[in-house]
């Protein structure tokens, strides 16, 4: 069917594995109490793999330097792994969502440096990113009990 519409497999892998994979990790969320935590991590972490590395497969198979709309559907698709992640309290989908944040995140400045060509994103990537971690790190300090007391809670949610 997607043949006749003009449509491949390998040219879109969103549209047949996003959905098997969403469909497996409720599936696994339903049945959690069968499931013991090694089964159940596992899970978890190749569901979500599933769903990131599809939309970054499309995104680089369609091109990155065509459009911004597949990046910008991995970092909604990321941030809603992490937000879900945190909300649910498993450390996959918050960690795989942060990662493939990044990711989708260093293709648009990729993108912006292929159009402008110039090296200017990167090092405006580079100068943001760092006052970031510099923001979080005196944050971190000023705040060292209640960031302890917050990774001690994040070590103790499901892997």
């Amino acid at each position: 069917m997607l043949q006749e519409h003009g449509r491949s497999i390998l040219a879109h892998p969103q549209m047949w594995l996003i959905p098997s994979a969403l469909s497996v990790l409720v599936a696994a969320q339903l049945n959690r109490k069968n499931l013991d935590q090694a089964q159940l991590t596992g899970i978890h972490y190749l569901c979500v793999m599933i769903l990131y590395v599809s939309s970054t497969g499309e995104m680089f198979i369609n091109g990155v330097d065509e459009n911004l709309v597949l990046p910008m559907v991995l970092a909604r698709l990321s941030v809603m792994g992490g937000f879900a992640g945190i909300l649910m309290r498993i450390r996959a989908l918050l960690y795989l969502g942060s990662s493939f944040l990044l990711l989708s995140m260093m293709s648009m400045v990729w993108h912006a440096q292929q159009r402008f060509d110039h090296v200017w994103p990167w090092w405006m990537f580079g100068i943001v990113l760092g006052l970031a971690i510099l923001c979080i790190l005196g944050l971190f300090e000023k705040k060292r009990n209640e960031a302890l007391c917050v990774l001690n809670e994040l070590r103790q949610w499901k892997r």
